[in-house]
């Protein structure tokens, strides 16, 4: 759902760097006189570089030389990366809930990160979503991850979400999955190791975590067979701020880097999403079913979005991370994309923070080039959504 509100769990960062991560910015050196690639180019022609949090990674574009098997073709399993929040909650049902309707991929990891509320509430939503979904999801390892953005502050949705990130729901008791010790990052580049070359990433909330395990492995895009990602608003018109969507403004700098490394990234954004509002009716049929995931988000969208006053009654509701997942599970979904360069300005306090920027006449070639969707096959949503 859209997102917005900002300043909730907004902690003390040290260096720029989220609490409880800071090993993974081991300090780097040039040895002195060496010069970057394009050292020789007027400044205004260099790479842009996200705060330097980039240093030690190779050049966007760059061929990886160290060798590295790949078992590439059928897809193997999915990791999610996500906040939960509401629609959140969907998507998670989509991929742990087996249907004749969709394809039924293993989700190997779920990480959390901060975003639509603070770290400790989603990962305790994910626990308890992954318990109240049933005995097969519950078998999912949730990874705790970032507590905040590599720089600045980040952002919260509590009024979309509620303070508790479930819109407040009134909750049942149910088995909640442990928490595994592994931090989000480790587990996300572990998976990826374990089966190179056949795992998609779904990224539902702000890219911190991703850019984390990109600093501590950076053939991570080349080990994934393709990155997801539910952000960005291309056209201009945004979600958290009149012209920037939330998940990118939450983390502005991770966005940027994740998005000059991996060339084999799908952006779902929010001008696609604003194309493919559902009706209430349509929103209530998606969770018609009989499974423990559908009678839970039954609970979720009654409680908020039809008899909460601040959206019973609208004529359509949107699904941004619901989107996101059938894109994953099914990408002859997208009826219509582009390939272009995605740049995320940065600047707190003004206009362009978390703006996504699209090089449409392809002016440049410092990073490689995204997928950007355009278009997506509605008759098909309808059917990809119902759990």
């Amino acid at each position: 759902m859209p997102r917005g509100g900002s300043g909730e769990g907004r902690g003390r960062r040290t260096s720029g760097v989220p609490q409880g991560v800071r090993g993974a910015f081991p300090c780097r050196t040039r040895r002195p006189g060496a010069r970057t690639p394009d050292a020789s180019l007027p400044r205004a022609q260099r790479t842009p570089r996200a705060h330097g949090l980039d240093r030690g990674l190779p050049r966007p574009g760059e061929r990886n030389h160290q060798p590295l098997e790949q078992r590439e073709g059928t897809l193997s399993a999915l990791v999610i990366d996500t906040d939960p929040g509401l629609d959140d909650a969907h998507a998670l049902a989509m991929a742990l809930t087996p249907s004749a309707r969709r394809p039924h991929v293993p989700v190997a990891a779920l990480c959390t990160v901060a975003g639509n509320t603070g770290i400790d509430a989603v990962t305790a939503n994910a626990r308890w979503l992954l318990g109240a979904y049933g005995e097969q999801a519950a078998r999912t390892p949730v990874h705790r991850g970032a507590a905040g953005p590599l720089a600045g502050h980040g952002a919260a949705a509590p009024h979309i979400h509620g303070s508790d990130g479930l819109g407040d729901l009134t909750r049942w008791p149910v088995t909640e999955v442990m928490e595994d010790h592994v931090p989000a990052a480790r587990a996300l580049i572990d998976s990826a190791r374990r089966d190179p070359g056949r795992i998609t990433l779904v990224a539902l909330g702000p890219l911190t975590n991703v850019a984390l395990a990109l600093r501590l492995e950076p053939r991570l895009p080349q080990l994934l067979q393709r990155v997801v990602v539910m952000g960005g608003a291309v056209n201009g018109r945004g979600n958290h701020t009149m012209n920037a969507e939330f998940n990118i403004v939450a983390d502005p700098a991770a966005a940027d880097l994740v998005l000059a490394h991996f060339p084999r990234l799908t952006l779902l954004t929010w001008d696609a999403t604003l194309a493919c509002p559902f009706t209430p009716d349509e929103l209530e049929s998606f969770f018609e079913g009989e499974t423990a995931a559908a009678t839970t988000l039954r609970r979720i969208v009654h409680n908020r979005y039809l008899t909460d006053p601040g959206y019973a009654g609208r004529s359509h509701y949107l699904r941004p991370d619901p989107l996101a997942m059938a894109v994953a599970l099914d990408p002859t979904v997208v009826t219509r994309s582009v390939r272009h360069r995605v740049y995320v300005g940065y600047g707190p306090g003004t206009l362009q923070h978390g703006v996504t920027a699209v090089d449409w006449q392809d002016t440049r070639s410092d990073r490689p080039p995204i997928t950007i969707v355009q278009e997506l096959d509605r008759d098909r949503l309808l059917e990809l959504l119902r759990v």
